[in-house]
């Protein structure tokens, strides 16, 4: 029986992306081991899917010495762990996904049993770098992470990108086109599909409900969306929004929104694992997607647009430029990113037009349909065929 391990400084049950490569090795035939960090909440997995947790918090900060800390922690342990797994029967792939990239170095003891190792590169560091320390392209720093970047992709025999721009981004960086490869971080359809909501609705007694999920960082714009919210008191009176994520900015977003005498139109919820989210999204009329405009979110695709797509919710999303080479001007209304005025403008102009909310949801999906998971996984095994040298017929026992 073929093994596979997947090395993940995240907590599985709410990495949508790396549970899908995981079922993906599993349903192909692989005794798939997954080393993350523990979780509160109960994954779903497949039977031949290991979870191997470590029991620590992830750091979520400004402070770079914290960083270094946490990540040589997990490190240290995942490199131990897939030595001592691969002792006794090696394993014929590993995939290291970051954040961040030097997660490949924990894949190297499990290589020296000849485990072949695919980097599964989700973000652009140097940009985050840039943006969270606030330095700029020709700071030490940044060249030093760029350095980082390109030697850690050497040390895989494959790189994965997210979506095209991702993939002529790290080419520009130096990493050779024919390591590199594109498999785009889309939603399962078998979790995310059509909701009965009221989004087409006319009637306007009942909430019209925004939704947000996901991380909670200055970025990501969750604040600029509260501030929208609050412009939209009296001309929505029936404005409501959930907001669900965890992250560094989330208690000053919860402050920001107390400030404003937005108790009664705002909830926080708890983060949901991947597979509750089409329960919540049932009560979503309209998602939000309030970026601001980085470095590093205009090489951003939002997963949180895309599952949003794919359950025909129609979306408000900042005009950046990953999300319109993906998206045209009638399958998202587009704003300026962190402007709240432009948002709520935005917000209110889709509320007075249920038809067009309509035509928007129905064209995002389309989008969305054309980038499904069922494509991409095609594409992972091939990727997965093509380094580890092994063949499984569709048919076969192991693939099923």
């Amino acid at each position: 029986m073929p093994r596979a391990l997947i090395i993940l400084c995240n907590r599985y049950a709410f990495d949508a992306r790396s549970q899908r490569h995981a079922e993906a090795l599993a349903e192909r035939g692989y005794d798939t081991d997954v080393i993350c960090l523990a979780s509160p909440a109960v994954a779903k997995k497949h039977e031949r899917v290991n979870l191997i947790e470590l029991n620590w918090r992830r750091y979520q900060g400004s402070r770079r010495f914290n960083y270094l800390r946490t990540y040589s922690r997990f490190f240290s342990a995942a490199a131990l762990i897939a030595l001592r797994r691969s002792a006794g029967k090696p394993y014929d792939v590993i995939l290291a996904s970051t954040m961040p990239d030097p997660i490949v170095f924990c894949a190297l003891p499990a290589r020296l049993f000849g485990g072949r190792i695919v980097l599964d590169m989700r973000d652009t560091m140097p940009e985050l770098y840039q943006e969270k320390f606030g330095k700029g392209p020709t700071d030490p720093g940044t060249r030093m992470v760029f350095a980082q970047e390109r030697f850690c992709a050497r040390l895989a025999d494959r790189v994965i990108a997210v979506h095209e721009p991702h993939r002529r981004r790290l080419e520009q960086a130096g990493i050779p086109k024919e390591k590199l490869d594109v498999v785009m971080n889309t939603p399962d359809p078998r979790i995310f599909r059509a909701c009965s909501r009221r989004a087409t609705a006319s009637r306007r007694s009942e909430p019209f409900t925004l939704i947000y999920h996901g991380t909670v960082t200055h970025r990501l714009g969750l604040d600029v969306a509260i501030r929208a919210v609050s412009l939209l008191r009296d001309r929505i009176p029936c404005l409501r929004m959930m907001a669900l994520g965890t992250g560094d900015e989330l208690p000053l977003v919860k402050r920001l929104a107390a400030s404003l005498n937005l108790g009664d139109r705002i909830t926080f919820p708890d983060p949901a694992p991947v597979e509750k989210l089409p329960e919540i999204f049932a009560q979503a009329d309209l998602g939000i997607v309030p970026n601001r405009a980085t470095v590093a979110t205009q090489l951003m695709l939002p997963v949180k647009l895309l599952e949003y797509a794919m359950s025909e919710i129609p979306v408000v999303a900042p005009r950046l430029n990953t999300i319109r080479y993906y998206f045209d001007d009638d399958a998202v209304r587009y704003f300026t990113p962190g402007d709240p005025v432009d948002l709520s403008n935005a917000i209110e102009e889709l509320y007075r037009d249920p038809a067009r909310r309509a035509d928007q949801a129905r064209r995002a999906a389309e989008v969305a349909a054309r980038l499904s998971w069922t494509s991409e996984k095609e594409q992972f095994n091939r990727i997965i065929d093509s380094v580890t040298g092994l063949r499984f017929a569709e048919s076969s026992p192991l693939a099923q």
